[in-house]
């Protein structure tokens, strides 16, 4: 902000709404009449577009209307008149559902008052917040048997009331009466709100929620009337073609005959448009402008109205008449004076003035001012904006509509044939017209809305709604801010001098950012040397700022001038008192010197992929004279995840003081030391500084005191800063034979300059990386010891200085803060850089090669292994190694032509090889290589975490193992080979992928093909993933990205919904509570950590005693008393903790396992031990220090850490090996389907059953195959069809298939899949018979079709009526999301279908979200269907009732009858199923055969018999749990996993609680969130959330602090549903401006305009829209000065 001009308001909220034909006139200058653009000479014409009274055209010319030039007219409006009223196509939809439900003959809507009233009076109390009055209100009523008439059918079925008991005007009154006693209720209920102070309450989600609920199934209730409630009028159907033509269908015959008899008549609303008629509905007659009344004026249906039909070549039109814009507008105006009531509730007005039906249409249409419609000029030739062509054609249009008229309305003798023609001809022409005009306007406003005209070759000009919307959209490309002032951009360098907070700034980017400096007298003699050094020496500066506004710039002048500037900086502008403000304010604000960046300047720093927090991070600048690039320290890579490859980094220059002092003190890149995902470090020292320390710190390295003072002086670097003071050293550690110090003496040395003089040094005790077998047999150098600050045993590497937990940085972060573990790093970095300037570092050849008795070894195991790929293809396939290969070539067969048995071999195969590279690898390294640690300099890399790891190594010295593509091996080629030098069908590993050769001595070239499909594999993998978890991480962001916390502890969105009471339960931070749990560490710190935190002025401000005292007793009884945290603020109350931190402290003080925590008795012998009252009383200090901060933006925090890490993720799916199960979703695809789509319908949903205690393997076996599903092919051995031709001469003859089912053996089906006989039986005469019927009637219905040329595809064939509806309905499902488009229109939209999948990446959208959101939409996928489950699983049983009933009589029958009766009986029932049925018979002894022959006329098509029967076999269902496909038991996770379990793929829990007695109730889990939410509730499925999201990051071993899954839990279900992270999920945002930046910005808006919604601002994205300061973080509070009186007033 400029001090000089400050601005005193700030917009408070955005309202948004519709102009009507008044606004457009009054914001309008100048009505646009001319089409042509410019004159001949190039000069804007009067009247058209470029009319200068909407502002200047070019540079030079001025505005009619202000007088200004270009730069400082605001711009005017200008406006077209259209001669009849043009629907808007945003509002199509709506305005034709309203049109739908609307009566045309009483023009009210066709459902009854009563219920109208009931939606009104919901609507109202929900906006005034009251949701429970809004569901109470339904049940007031009066007696059941005033609203049912005598029948006691409800009155609204359309019924006539006069043939009902109660009269007509009994229920009229008793309507009266009902409605009268609900407008009392709503009128109290507001009453008794306004005394509570609910009033006008603010908008939210749920309220929000409720409110669609109500809207939608009013929408529905009036829509779904054939008859008129109130008139018991039918009214006439409707027809929309496209977004340009409605068509009226006549009645029929029926209703018309009903209509005569009543004697209803409609009136002709066309005719009826006069003034008077408005007037006395309440309309201002004005509104209707002059140039519409002459196209009014015309009688269109003044003679027989026959011009008019079928002039549409479309289907749609078929006898129906069109309806012109002007007579639907007519109908809705009279709809919206007689329902003004419940309209004004559901749509926009203003104060004053009722709802109207004219927003659905547009008369006048704005046009935006010139300077938004700039022309282009290239060279002389001046190009018109793309938009003013779609204004020209509606200019165009207007003009031929007028001249149509004029020739529409000439007299015309009735007599003369001729002339009635040309009038016909002439309406024809009209109407035509009116359909153009339509287009235009559409194409205006959204280009997508029309058929596209100029064809393929000719891109369609935007319209606005393709201006806002997507990435290049104004919403996402401008108004959410993008691109910057003051910003560079550069290649980084690595430098270890500097120090880690700093950038090395190049000087040509410090020349040129400058910040505006206010000149005062302490700064005066630097801004003046700046302003004379001038613009191209640095520390110079560039412009003066004088006090009002105006730039004077250095660049032009010499030093003379500039040092005259310089001297007169703190004079005040000598003409401001002819300038517009006010002399005093100016005369005390100070001029302003826009200087050069400095050393000490903040600078923000971002490397792009800005995935999280630390991406962006403030540096001080340093300047480095001579460099060309950013020069950056190493301790930042991983922050940025930048390495020095050419890697480039942006920089920013704050420039305001808030912005500076944010950087400063929050944003410093020594604060972000935690990463908010985990809570774990993220900066450290890497690659060559962690092998320094290694060797720094060893037993044998002893320093002379040349050394040791040189690496001390080196490291501090006193001279420079002057920041350590002098240098403070230690003794020697050798005395004799000469002076040395050790190298932890250095590190030591460093701790003692670092730490604050007044604070006792360091306590800890850590693990080292390098384990201390390394060094000897019992060494303890893998255990670091630090004692008062001095190192006293263990190696410093990767786990002390690196990005390590709980190391020797991060305990100095904890105790010291954050300033001195920047400097600890800075100056290591510095000693590690010069000691390896000391002693140097390389790595040889010796280091990578084995020793002669590593190499035989490795020769000996390769030996050993070469025969495992035949042992492993024999055992898969269940023979031994010494099995003819014919044989086991026969078996193979089978197994490569089955890709599920194929994914079995692959992990059979992986397995065994995998066991014999982990054998060599193991045996080899490290104790088979030449040179052992730490002489092996390649080891010492490895071992200590500097770079690589033991899978580097191995792959150089020992093999690079199987390579593997999807997890699986190397495909087979066509011919059988994986590549041509193999032999087909091999069995070696080698040709499947196993490359036993190293890259030390080389691999063969086949091996190297192996190894580049693996590695391109890689490259692709990471290329898709970028742009999938971009636009997870997106969607998480825009929901979240409003949920902060308060000062109440609470977690609330931006419109005060509570997600969380405590931010992740327990209102801790998720990087301050790192260490808490480390008790050891506290108390070995007490005496430091008392200092820390200022126990005294912590004590004065809170109360220490109440709630520690409860948090005791609640502790011992937990089911008496609540939790400690829900009754006291911990902010306030000392000992407000949770319940498990309380446990772990009680536990720990209780064991004392590390014996620091002295007892009563030496307690009282000596005060300053630390006894257990005091530890409790530092661990709560610690808590309460530890809390989150209010203001935090923990929403964008959590979106952050879920987005981040899933760019690490590589595998899609999972294997359970060896089981030839199926997949389980993993990795991204898996997020998707929790968080973006949430998913009622997941791709592999599974169930994990835990078996009760006591069930034997062998019954855990059988419940497998009772679960399994279980289809007739799986026990049908072979097919076998006889085909003949029977009978004499072609009128008898007949084709008939013999078709026999040859079974396995009763005993194999029976042990195999645990199946009775007769259950085949029965299956086979009923089930099978029915199911190849309705296939064989398919089959034949395609091939006739086939001959007769083929129909659409979309025409369900005969008999294939089980496809389900969805399956048909889900083509356009873009549109369906939107409730926009719908299927009738033959528009351009569904030939942009296509071209959607080819849209930008990050705009990658809802591929399956799309699905379900179009479920959702139809209802089908209500949370609230409890027995959805058993609703989707009937649908094979509601389909096959009947033949279900017979089958079980089937059944019983069976039990008691003769074969003889079992074989007539069966064949019964097969003629009734199947009348070309001739016989059936079945082997009822053996149970090992079926036959059934079949009779088909003799001119039937060929039947493919085999393949029709083998696809009946696999579709008849034997036995099956509905939604369970499969159960087979799990392998145990680990060794200590003992408890045997099974797992289903597919999901019903209601049916698999019938298993009682052989599953554990307590114990079945599912991946199913939406089951369980549907089953066990909403608490269970969030639950289910979390558990999901980190069983996902787990698989790759990734850390996510729960606190943020639990947030994104809370926030899907605080609702009481699974609300997706998608544009379905956000329809619920309170925000207009942040659904808008999200996702199909026009559908939004056009929600917004509609309903008349008010952004309050609240949200982030639309304060960011309207330029405010977000009210989170520094921005959620305000700071008040205390106004004292001075005592010299």
């Amino acid at each position: 902000m400029n001090i000089a001009q400050p601005v005193s308001s700030e917009i408070k909220s955005v309202k948004f709404g519709i102009y009507d034909v008044d606004d457009v006139e009054k914001i309008s200058v100048k009505q646009i009449v001319n089409p042509v653009l410019l004159d001949n000479l190039n000069h804007p014409t009067n009247g058209g577009l470029y009319d200068l009274a909407l502002g200047p055209y070019l540079k030079n010319s001025v505005c009619a209307t202000c007088h200004l030039d270009e730069r400082y007219c605001p711009g005017h409006f200008g406006h077209i008149v259209l001669p009849i009223p043009a629907y808007h196509p945003l509002f199509f939809s709506q305005m034709y559902n309203l049109l739908r439900s609307t009566c045309l003959y009483c023009h009210h809507f066709k459902l009854s008052k009563v219920k109208v009233h009931l939606f009104f009076c919901r609507l109202k109390l929900l906006d005034y917040g009251l949701l429970n009055e809004s569901e109470m209100v339904e049940n007031v009523s009066l007696t059941e048997a005033i609203i049912k008439n005598s029948n006691g059918t409800p009155l609204e079925d359309g019924s006539d009331s006069e043939d009902s008991g109660l009269g007509h005007d009994d229920i009229a009154k008793d309507a009266a009466t009902l409605m009268r006693i609900r407008d009392e209720f709503v009128a109290k209920s507001i009453a008794d709100s306004r005394q509570n102070a609910h009033i006008d309450a603010q908008l939210t989600t749920l309220l929000l929620h409720e409110r669609k609920k109500v809207v939608r199934a009013f929408y529905h209730a009036i829509s779904s009337r054939k008859q008129c409630d109130n008139c018991q009028s039918f009214s006439p159907n409707f027809r929309k073609e496209g977004f340009a033509k409605i068509f009226e269908i006549p009645l029929s015959g029926k209703n018309l005959q009903f209509m005569e008899q009543t004697g209803k008549i409609r009136s002709d609303v066309l005719r009826d448009t006069s003034k008077k008629h408005h007037e006395d509905e309440g309309y201002d007659g004005d509104s209707d402008s002059s140039n519409e009344s002459e196209v009014e004026g015309i009688d269109l249906f003044e003679e027989d109205p026959n011009p008019l039909k079928n002039k549409s070549k479309s289907p749609i039109a078929h006898g129906a008449k069109y309806m012109t814009s002007t007579e639907v507008r007519n109908h809705l105006r009279r709809l919206f004076v007689k329902e003004n009531v419940v309209l004004s509730r559901l749509y926009a007005h203003k104060r004053g003035k009722p709802a109207s039906a004219d927003m659905f249409f547009l008369q006048n249409i704005a046009v935006p001012p010139t300077r938004f419609r700039p022309a282009s000029k290239m060279g002389d030739e001046v190009h018109e904006n793309i938009q003013n062509e779609l204004l020209t054609r509606i200019l165009q249009s207007s003009i031929q509509i007028a001249s149509l008229s004029k020739d529409s309305t000439v007299e015309v003798n009735p007599d003369e044939k001729e002339g009635l023609e040309r009038r016909s001809r002439a309406f024809e022409l009209l109407i035509n017209a009116f359909v153009q005009l339509q287009h235009d306007v559409n194409s205006l406003i959204d280009s997508n809305r029309n058929p596209s005209s100029g064809g393929q070759s000719r891109t369609v000009p935007p319209g606005i709604k393709q201006i806002l919307e997507k990435k290049e959209g104004l919403f996402r490309k401008h108004m959410m801010g993008k691109r910057v002032n003051y910003a560079a951009r550069s290649v980084i360098s690595p430098d270890p001098n500097i120090e880690t907070n700093e950038i090395g700034v190049p000087p040509v980017f410090a020349t040129k950012l400058t910040y505006p400096e206010p000149v005062t007298l302490y700064n005066f003699n630097e801004m003046r040397n700046a302003v004379i050094n001038g613009p191209h020496k640095w520390p110079g500066a560039s412009h003066i700022q004088n006090e009002d506004g105006t730039l004077i710039s250095l660049m032009p002048l010499t030093i003379e001038q500039r040092t005259a500037l310089a001297n007169q900086l703190l004079t005040p502008q000598s003409n401001l008192i002819s300038s517009p403000y006010s002399y005093s304010r100016l005369i005390n604000t100070n001029k302003k010197v826009y200087r050069h960046v400095r050393n000490g300047d903040m600078l923000i720093l971002n490397r792009q992929p800005t995935l999280h927090k630390p991406s962006m991070m403030a540096h001080k600048a340093r300047i480095l004279p001579g460099e060309k690039t950013i020069r950056m320290h190493y301790a930042n890579c991983n922050s940025y995840n930048a390495d020095f490859d050419g890697d480039e980094m942006n920089m920013h220059f704050p420039q305001s003081t808030n912005a500076r002092s944010e950087a400063q003190f929050i944003a410093n890149t020594d604060s972000q030391y935690l990463v908010p995902t985990s809570g774990d470090p993220l900066r450290g020292l890497i690659q060559d500084h962690v092998v320094m320390g290694v060797w720094l710190t060893c037993k044998d390295t002893f320093y002379t005191r040349d050394e040791y003072q040189q690496l001390l002086f080196q490291a501090l670097k006193p001279d420079e800063t002057g920041m350590y003071g002098r240098i403070k050293t230690l003794p020697p550690a050798i005395q004799r034979p000469g002076i040395y110090w050790t190298g932890k003496q250095i590190i030591s040395s460093v701790l003692l300059n670092l730490k604050p003089s007044d604070r006792p040094g360091l306590n800890l005790k850590s693990k080292a990386k390098v384990p201390g077998k390394y060094w000897s047999p019992d060494s303890e150098e893998g255990s670091v010891l630090f004692d008062d600050g001095e190192l006293l045993c263990g190696i410093l590497d990767k786990s002390s200085f690196g990005a390590s937990a709980f190391g020797l940085v991060h305990s100095v972060h904890e105790l010291y803060g954050p300033d001195i573990a920047g400097r600890l790093l800075s100056v290591l970095s510095r000693l590690f850089t010069a000691y390896a300037q000391m002693r140097g570092f390389t790595c040889r050849m010796d280091d990578l090669r084995l020793d002669e008795q590593g190499d035989n070894w490795r020769r000996q195991l390769l030996e050993n292994g070469k025969s495992f790929g035949l042992e492993a293809a024999s055992e898969y396939v269940g023979l031994s190694t010494d099995s003819p290969i014919a044989l086991l070539n026969a078996n193979l067969e089978e197994v490569y032509r089955d890709d599920e048995k194929l994914q079995g071999l692959d992990a059979a195969m992986k397995g065994k090889m995998n066991g014999l590279t982990s054998s060599i690898i193991n045996k080899c390294i490290p104790d088979g290589l030449l040179t052992k640690f730490p002489y092996n300099h390649m080891q010492t890399m490895t071992v200590s975490g500097a770079k690589g790891s033991n899978v580097n190594v191995s792959q150089i010295s020992c093999l690079l193992g199987q390579q593997e593509l999807e997890g699986r091996r190397v495909p087979l080629m066509v011919s059988g080979k994986s590549l041509p030098s193999f032999v087909p069908y091999e069995t070696s590993a080698k040709s499947g992928g196993f490359i036993a050769s190293r890259f030390l001595t080389g691999i063969a070239p086949q091996e190297y093909y192996f190894h580049c499909m693996a590695g391109r594999e890689g490259l692709i993998d990471t290329a898709v993933k970028t742009s999938r978890s971009g636009y997870l991480q997106r969607c998480l962001m825009k929901h979240l990205e409003g949920l902060c916390v308060q000062y109440d502890h609470t977690v609330r969105d931006s419109d005060g919904s509570i997600v969380q009471f405590h931010y992740g339960e327990d209102s801790l931070d998720v990087t301050k509570q790192k260490h808490l749990t480390q008790f050891e560490f506290s108390a070995k710190n007490y005496k430091s950590l008392i200092q820390k935190y200022k126990v005294k002025s912590v004590l004065s401000a809170v109360d220490s005693e109440t709630a520690s005292s409860y948090a005791k007793k609640a502790l011992k009884k937990p089911y008496k008393y609540d939790p400690v945290l829900d009754k006291y603020p911990p902010s306030r109350y000392l000992g407000s903790v949770s319940e498990k931190f309380q446990r772990a402290v009680d536990e720990y003080t209780q064991k004392n396992p590390d014996k620091l925590i002295a007892s009563k008795k030496e307690s009282k012998l000596d005060d300053s031990l630390l006894n257990e009252s005091k530890f409790k009383a530092l661990m709560q200090l610690r808590y309460q220090q530890s809390l989150v901060d209010p203001g935090e933006s923990v929403g964008v925090l959590a979106s952050q850490s879920i987005g981040e890490p899933s760019t690490q993720m590589t595998l899609n799916t999972f294997h359970f090996a060896g089981f030839g199960a199926k997949n389980v979703t993993l990795g991204i695809p898996r997020l998707r389907e929790i968080i973006m789509t949430a998913s009622a319908n997941i791709q592999t949903p599974t169930m994990t059953l835990r078996l009760n205690d006591g069930v034997s393997d062998k019954r855990a076996s059988a419940f497998c195959k009772e679960v399994n599903k279980l289809v007739l092919s799986e026990v049908v051995r072979q097919v076998r069809v006889t085909e003949k031709i029977s009978g004499q001469g072609s009128d008898e003859q007949s084709k008939t298939y013999a078709i026999r089912l040859d079974l396995y053996s009763r005993d194999e089906y029976q042990d195999e899949y645990g199946v009775l006989q007769e259950e085949i039986e029965s299956t086979f005469s009923n089930r099978f018979l029915k199911i190849l019927n309705r296939i064989i009637k398919s089959y034949l219905a395609k091939s006739k079709q086939r001959k007769s040329g083929g129909k659409d595809d979309t025409v369900p064939e005969v008999g294939q009526a089980l496809k389900p509806l969805e399956d048909i309905d889900e083509a356009p499902i873009e549109g369906r999301a939107q409730e926009a488009l719908e299927d009738e229109d033959n528009d351009a939209t569904n030939e942009k279908m296509v071209s959607r999948s080819k849209q930008h990446a990050s705009y990658e959208g809802p591929d399956e979200a799309d699905k379900v959101a179009l479920r959702q939409l139809k209802g089908s996928n209500k949370v609230e269907d409890v027995n959805m489950d058993e609703e989707e699983d009937e649908g094979f049983k509601s389909d096959e009732s009947v033949s279900d009933f017979k089958e079980r009589k089937l059944l019983e029958k069976q039990n008691t009858v003769s074969i003889s009766e079992r074989r007539e009986l069966q064949l019964k029932t097969a003629k009734e199923i199947l009348s070309n049925c001739k016989h059936l018979d079945f082997d009822y002894v053996n149970g090992e055969w079926a036959t059934v022959e079949l009779v088909f006329p003799i001119n039937t098509e060929k039947l493919l018999m085999v393949s029709l029967v083998e696809k009946a076999c696999s579709e008849t269902v034997i036995h099956e749990i509905p939604g369970i496909t499969r159960c087979f038991s799990k392998p145990p996770d680990s060794a200590l996993d003992t408890v045997p379990k099974v797992i289903t793929e597919g999901v019903n829990l209601k049916a698999i609680w019938e298993f009682y007695n052989e599953i554990s109730m307590n114990d079945i889990y599912t991946n199913d969130i939406a089951a369980i939410l549907r089953i066990y509730g909403v608490e269970a499925a969030r639950n289910a959330i979390v558990h999901e999201v980190s069983s996902v990051f787990g698989v790759y071993g990734i850390a996510v602090d729960p606190r943020h899954l639990s947030l994104i839990a809370d926030y899907m279900t605080f609702e009481g549903g699974y609300k997706a992270f998608n544009r379905m999920g956000i329809e619920y945002n309170t925000s207009p401006f942040a659904k808008m930046s999200f996702e199909t910005t026009c559908h939004f808006l056009t929600e917004a305009a509609l309903r008349g919604d008010v952004d309050d601002l609240s949200n982030p994205s639309s304060r960011l829209v309207v330029g405010r300061v977000g009210n989170f973080g520094t921005g959620s509070f305000d700071i008040f000065t205390p106004v004292v009186d001075s005592p010299a007033n």
